[in-house]
């Protein structure tokens, strides 16, 4: 579950780095190209407004949460991703005025440090931000949210040795099939020949959310990419 969230981070951060954020929302390319990649990356369909949701209730989750942090006896317990309570009068008293909060007494939240990257800055600046009502009718789509973009996993453990080696078979071929890929997409990029096209396979090979980037990208644009990121 939490995969997807890193995908997406990883998204994200890259299109703020390309210039496509600006005045606290994203532009239409960036939401564009991260449902490419989410997509494709776990096999599914999701639309544009799945990943907007997404970002609206990491924002969301930001301002509650900051808000609790901001006042006295409460604090974030960084190995736990949780909010921690040193007096339960004072929560108490803070939740009856800030209703929303109480979802969050005992709510992990893995990604918070990229949450805080990625939504701090619209916080500070006094853009993006939701009202309570907002929040809660945000908040209250999560648990579709959630099936959407994270429901993409599977476990192979306990598999015959049958269906592990169809697996196998199929991850070489997928390897395959991406190494091909990677070639032909470099092909389309001119001045990379020699040394430095083999360089761009190896890497695009073994991070293929930038390959996907890359691949969602203008052809103008994949040079400069592809040099600002690769080693």
């Amino acid at each position: 579950m939490e995969l997807g969230n890193g995908v997406l981070v990883d998204v994200l951060r890259d299109q703020r780095n390309l210039g496509n954020k600006g005045d606290g929302n994203w532009k239409t390319v960036a939401y564009s190209t991260a449902t490419q990649i989410l997509s494709k990356h776990f096999g599914v369909h999701l639309m544009a407004d799945n990943v907007k949701n997404r970002f609206k209730l990491w924002r969301t989750w930001y301002g509650i949460v900051s808000d609790i942090l901001s006042q006295s006896g409460f604090d974030w317990d960084s190995t736990k991703y949780m909010i921690t309570v040193e007096n339960e009068i004072a929560w108490n008293e803070y939740v009856k005025s800030h209703e929303e909060a109480k979802r969050f007494r005992f709510k992990v939240i893995p990604n918070w440090d990229d949450i805080v990257d990625l939504c701090a800055k619209d916080r500070a600046t006094g853009l993006g931000a939701e009202n309570a009502l907002d929040a809660d009718d945000i908040m209250s789509k999560e648990t579709n949210e959630e099936e959407s973009i994270h429901s993409v996993s599977f476990d192979l453990e306990g598999s015959s040795s049958a269906t592990r080696k169809t697996f196998a078979q199929m991850e070489i071929k997928e390897a395959q099939e991406v190494i091909h890929e990677v070639v032909s997409e470099l092909d389309n990029v001119p001045n990379f020949n020699g040394a430095l096209r083999h360089r761009a396979i190896d890497w695009l090979t073994e991070n293929l959310i930038k390959f996907a980037i890359i691949k969602a990208l203008p052809l103008d644009e994949k040079e400069d990419y592809i040099l600002s990121f690769m080693p």
